[in-house]
């Protein structure tokens, strides 16, 4: 109850009449005040679902921009190997004019969908019409008597729920206003041991000393870590051992190794140290899968002419600890 319609102390002071007019006014204000918060939690669960839907489709279109790309690195390989100009000439107009067909069939699926989309709408305006026609003086009829107790009761349901959502001013708060000081509370019968504010050396704890920074990975240790995390997943998705460059970083971080670094930057460390990343590796399947620089069993066993090996120890996540 108080949540509905708060009511502070109201003895002596300076705001006495401020509190006791935030008071009289509170059922407008917080109607006006939690009505803004009852909108925003009932449109809560659409605009999560729109914000689903919004990434399930940018992730759609990253996975069919992906697609293409492998697909028109694929062809450019291919015209690449080709010597013959006529046949290569012959492939650029193919593509061409597989683009153009598929440009077109794009175009004249979008006016189809258009077109049954316009059609739907003409049906169903024409049934609101008709019922609207047929039965809207029924419907009212009956309705009628109806109609000015739901709207005050929705209005009552309404009010309700934006006074408990509101906001309560901090001048109507229980007990957050400061007491008159009376003649009695004088600075001459203070102990100096009583004040608050006196700073207690006594208990005051000593600062933690921030703990140390890990020493830069030499150029063998980064690849034995490397080389170690491939290894661990080879066990885990039947022997291919795919870990991507982000994976990598983000392990070695979570150890104070490379703060703030990035992936363009790491990069070009782990080509210093001599064990370059594989242009495309792909982890997950479906709508999950990524796709991006990395490692694979196959591609550091051409590294390092032999299969990587495991760590004489690995922690829960995955990541590991520095060799000794």
């Amino acid at each position: 109850m108080e949540k509905l319609f708060p009511t502070p102390e109201l003895g002596p002071g300076p705001d006495r009449k401020k509190r006791i007019a935030a008071t009289a006014c509170y059922p407008v204000t917080g109607l006006i005040t939690g009505t803004p918060v009852v909108i925003s939690k009932l449109t809560a669960p659409r605009r999560k679902r729109l914000a689903e839907a919004a990434q399930l489709k940018a992730k759609q279109e990253q996975l069919a921009a992906q697609l293409a790309e492998a697909a028109e690195q694929a062809w450019m390989e291919e015209l690449g190997k080709q010597t013959d100009p006529a046949k290569r000439a012959a492939m650029i107009q193919a593509r061409e004019a597989a683009q153009v067909t598929a440009r077109q069939a794009e175009l004249d699926l979008a006016a189809a969908n258009r077109k049954a989309k316009l059609g739907k709408l003409r049906e169903h305006a024409g049934g609101a019409a008709l019922l609207l026609i047929v039965g809207g003086p029924l419907i009212w009829s009956l309705a009628r008597p109806w109609i000015e107790p739901g709207l005050g009761l929705l209005g009552g349901i309404w009010w309700v729920a934006a006074l408990v959502y509101a906001p309560t001013p901090t001048n109507l708060i229980v007990g957050k206003h400061k007491p008159v000081p009376t003649d009695s509370d004088g600075d001459d019968d203070q102990d100096p041991d009583d004040d608050p504010e006196l700073p207690d050396d006594e208990d005051d704890d000593p600062q933690p000393e921030p703990a140390p920074t890990p020493a830069p990975l030499t150029d063998a240790e980064l690849a034995a870590s490397i080389e170690h995390m491939v290894a661990i997943r080879a066990q885990s998705d039947g022997g291919a051992g795919n870990v991507l460059m982000g994976e990598v970083l983000a392990a070695l971080q979570w150890h104070g190794h490379y703060p703030g670094w990035d992936t363009r930057k790491f990069g070009a460390a782990v080509r210093a140290a001599g064990i370059p990343p594989k242009a495309s590796v792909g982890v997950g399947t479906g709508p999950t899968r990524d796709t991006s620089p990395g490692w694979t069993v196959a591609h550091l066993r051409a590294l390092l002419g032999r299969d990587p090996h495991l760590p004489p120890s690995a922690v829960p996540d995955h990541t590991l600890t520095k060799a000794a």
